[in-house]
């Protein structure tokens, strides 16, 4: 039967097959938000942390067992350890802002993450300033005025907890196209954890109660989830056109809306809603105009 399924999926279009590939991931990242939400009514968020670096480790063990301890070799040790500062850095805004915040607020400014790494690259990378990603930066950060509103509600401080987790995973991408040069995406990806892993234990110890047999579970439901979400992510990008499947990320919003409102009572203003759609249209729009001049610059 599984066997049946794998074929006819391979049959499919790469589009469509990167299209599927990108709706998991979101389906994967809206549970994880629920999972930090639902656990930091009793726990820090540094603790809800630490259990997703640790348990990354393990979700990414059969991959190594498979792939050999020679696809741990790499010549970027520096640069990953400065990932694995940044990555719990970013780690702890983002599940920091999760508490704090509602899901669909956190989700929406969540989706100005790509335009900080264009900006990035642009800064540290020397790459070209061009118009069109001048103006989707922008309108980027004009969506993520339209969905904090400042000086028409109070602006919750979790709301700079997510726009930090934004600079930091910026700064750990600048430093992912250097190690991507001559590593693989999934030695990468271990890295990061692995590299996560000590940060995480010592900010955890200031904080650290012990958990429940129930939070336990949750923490190691937390560690698969957020690794096969990144893995699901990576694999979009790897299958299908960026114009094509890109917009599919956008349905994190309606399934973080669907958890906020099953599970905690939540319901987004309209004022989420607008601004996370101009965020996101920024994003895509600058994404989908850099991969058309890259394919003209190959050509």
């Amino acid at each position: 039967m599984f066997k049946s399924v794998e074929t006819t999926f391979l049959r499919l279009p790469a589009s469509v097959q990167g299209a599927i590939w990108m709706t998991l991931s979101a389906v994967f990242f809206a549970a994880q938000a629920g999972i930090v939400r639902f656990l930091a009514q009793d726990l820090h968020f540094i603790e809800i942390s630490f259990f997703r670096a640790a348990f990354g480790i393990v979700v990414m063990l059969p991959w190594l067992m498979r792939a050999g301890i020679t696809e741990m070799k790499t010549r970027h040790t520096k640069l990953y350890i400065g990932r694995g500062f940044l990555g719990t850095l970013a780690m702890y805004g983002w599940f920091g802002g999760l508490t704090l915040i509602p899901l669909a607020d956190a989700t929406a400014i969540s989706f100005t993450f790509p335009l900080f790494i264009a900006l990035s690259g642009v800064l540290f990378l020397k790459e070209p300033p061009h118009v069109t990603r001048c103006i989707a930066l922008a309108v980027g950060f004009a969506g993520t005025l339209i969905v904090i509103r400042p000086g028409f509600q109070d602006v919750n401080y979790g709301v700079f907890m997510v726009i930090g987790a934004g600079v930091c995973i910026a700064g750990s991408a600048m430093l992912l196209k250097v190690t991507l040069r001559t590593d693989k995406p999934d030695t990468a990806a271990l890295y990061q954890v692995i590299y996560m892993l000590p940060f995480a234990l010592v900010a955890v110890l200031f904080v650290w109660q012990w958990p429940t047999w129930e939070q336990w579970f949750w923490g190691f439901m937390l560690g698969c989830f957020s690794t096969t979400a990144q893995r699901l992510y990576s694999r979009a990008f790897t299958t299908g056109d960026v114009g094509s499947i890109a917009p599919f990320d956008f349905t994190r919003l309606p399934f973080v809306i669907a958890i906020g409102f099953v599970v905690f009572s939540e319901l987004p203003d309209m004022w989420t809603v607008i601004g996370g759609t101009v965020i996101f249209c920024a994003s895509f729009f600058a994404g989908q105009t850099e991969n058309r001049r890259r394919r003209k610059s190959a050509k």
